[in-house]
C-alpha cells in the first residue's frame, strides 16, 4: 500500500512538472510578449511626424485597445537624427518592423538594396491613395511608404509682419523678396528662418532654381532625374552659379544659426515674430499652430523667379514604411493598414492639420486654400524634392553654397561641387 503511494506521489510531481512547463512556453515567446497569440512590433519615428510623440502613442493606443494580439513598441527621435539613426539600423541589420520613410531619401534606396522595402501597394489601404500619391511613392517598382500628407515645399509668412513694412501680400518675384529683407532688417528682424540642420535643408532654395530651369529645358530635366547632368554645358553651370548667387543673396537675410538648430527652433523663432517666415511646406501647419493657435499667418511659394514662371515644389510628406524582413510581418501590415484606413486617416489629417493624400477624406485649411490651384498647373515639379542627387551630393551642394556665403568664388566651389557630382554621376 506504502509503495503504490509513493508511485502515486511520484507521478504527481511529474504531472505538475510537466503542466509547469508548458504554461511557461506558453508565457514567454521569442518576442518577449506575453502570450503566445501576441505579436510585438517595434515603431521607429521622428517625434515630429504625427506633430508629436503624444499624439502617435494616443493612435498607438486606440490601435492596440482594438487589437488585442498585437502590442506596438514605439520610439521617437528629434526630427534632425531620424535618418542617421535609420543608415546605422541598416548597416547593423537591426531595422524596426515599421519606419519613417522620406520619399526619394537615400535611406530608401540602402533599405531597398538591402531587401528591407516592404512594397506596399500590397495593401488594402494603398487603393485609398490618390493617384498622384501613388505615383509619387515608387521606388524600383515598389512603393516604398505611405505619405502622411501631401507636402509642397514653400514659406509660412506673418501677415502683419509683411503689413507693417507696406506688403499687403507676399513678394511676387526675387526683387521684391529682397526688398521685403531688407525693410524688415531696418525694423530689426529677419526674413528667414531656415528650415533647421536637415542635411538637405540648404538644397531647398536650390529646389526652385533647377525646378525652374527644368521648366524651359527638357533635356536638362530627364538628366536632372536620372543624375547625369553635364555640367560642363555653358548654360547648365550659369543655372548652378545663379543657384549660388541667390542662396548668398537670401542669407543676408536669414535669422543666424537657423542653420544649425533643430526645425522647432526655426518654428519657435517665427512664431516668436523673430523672423517673417520660415521655410518648410504644407506639412506644418499643426506644429505652428501648436506653439501659436491663433497665430495670423498664410502660405506662399517661394518667388525664386516671376509669379507666372515659378515652380511649384511637390513631394509627398514623410511617411512610414514596413520592413519587408520583419518577424512580424502580417502585424506589421495590420498596424499600417489600420493608420491608413480612411476612417483612422481622416482622424490623423484632422490632428496633424495637413493637406490629405486622399481624395475626400479630410478638410483644406484656409492657409493652404491655394495649394489645390498650384497643383493644377503646368507648373509643377514633383521630382525636384524627391532626391534625383544622391546624398553625399546634396551635402556637398550644401558645403559648398556655404562657402560662396563666406566669401569663396563661386567659380571654384562650383568645380569642387561639379567633381563629387560626377564621382556618382550613373
Amino acid at each position: 500500500m506504502r509503495k503504490n503511494l509513493i508511485w502515486f506521489v511520484f507521478l504527481l510531481l511529474v504531472l505538475g512538472n510537466l503542466v509547469a512547463c508548458g504554461s511557461n512556453e506558453e508565457a514567454s515567446s521569442e518576442d518577449g510578449s506575453s502570450s503566445s497569440d501576441e505579436a510585438s512590433i517595434s515603431v521607429f519615428m521622428a517625434e515630429d511626424l504625427f506633430k508629436s510623440g503624444e499624439v502617435i502613442k494616443d493612435f498607438v493606443e486606440q490601435f492596440e485597445a482594438e487589437h488585442d494580439g498585437i502590442k506596438v513598441n514605439l520610439e521617437t527621435v528629434p526630427h534632425g537624427e531620424t535618418f542617421e539613426r535609420l543608415r546605422v539600423m541598416i548597416a547593423t541589420d537591426e531595422m524596426p518592423d515599421v519606419y519613417q520613410v522620406s520619399m526619394g531619401h537615400t535611406t530608401s534606396n540602402l533599405a531597398d538594396e538591402a531587401g528591407y522595402l516592404f512594397d506596399m501597394s500590397e495593401l488594402d489601404s494603398f487603393e485609398n491613395l490618390s493617384t498622384a500619391v501613388q505615383e509619387g511613392v515608387q521606388l524600383n517598382g515598389k512603393a516604398q511608404g505611405f505619405s502622411m500628407g501631401i507636402g509642397v515645399l514653400g514659406f509660412h509668412y506673418n501677415i502683419d509682419m509683411l503689413n507693417e513694412v507696406g506688403y499687403s501680400e507676399p513678394p511676387k518675384d526675387w526683387a521684391e523678396l529682397m526688398d521685403l529683407g531688407e525693410k524688415l532688417q531696418e525694423n530689426d528682424k529677419k526674413l528667414l528662418a531656415y528650415s533647421g540642420k536637415w542635411e538637405t535643408g540648404i538644397m531647398n532654395v536650390f529646389h526652385w532654381e533647377f525646378g525652374n530651369y527644368a521648366l524651359k529645358n527638357p533635356e536638362f530635366k530627364e538628366a536632372y532625374l536620372s543624375s547625369s547632368i553635364d555640367w560642363s554645358n555653358p548654360e547648365y553651370r550659369e543655372v548652378l552659379i545663379d543657384g549660388y548667387n541667390k542662396f548668398d543673396e537670401l542669407n543676408d537675410y536669414v535669422l543666424t544659426g537657423s542653420f544649425t538648430n533643430e526645425y522647432a527652433d526655426a518654428q519657435q523663432a517665427f512664431v516668436n515674430e523673430e523672423t517673417a517666415m520660415v521655410m518648410g511646406g504644407s506639412w506644418d501647419l499643426g506644429q505652428i499652430e501648436d506653439l501659436n493657435p491663433s497665430f495670423d499667418h498664410g502660405f506662399m511659394n517661394l518667388p525664386y523667379a516671376p509669379e507666372a514662371e515659378n515652380s511649384y515644389v511637390y513631394t509627398p510628406e514623410d511617411g512610414l514604411g514596413i520592413n519587408a524582413k520583419s518577424e512580424n510581418l502580417e502585424a506589421a501590415k495590420t498596424f499600417v493598414n489600420w493608420l491608413f484606413s480612411k476612417e483612422d486617416y481622416e482622424d490623423i489629417t484632422t490632428t496633424l492639420n495637413n493637406t490629405s493624400v486622399m481624395p475626400d477624406v479630410g478638410e483644406l485649411d484656409p492657409v493652404y486654400a491655394e495649394i489645390p490651384e498650384w497643383l493644377d498647373t503646368d507648373r509643377v515639379m514633383s521630382f525636384a524634392n524627391t532626391g534625383p542627387i544622391e546624398n553625399a551630393v546634396i551635402i556637398k551642394l550644401g558645403e559648398t553654397a556655404q562657402k560662396v556665403t563666406f566669401g569663396e568664388d563661386p567659380e571654384k566651389v562650383a568645380d569642387e561641387f561639379i567633381s563629387e557630382y560626377d564621382t556618382f554621376k550613373e
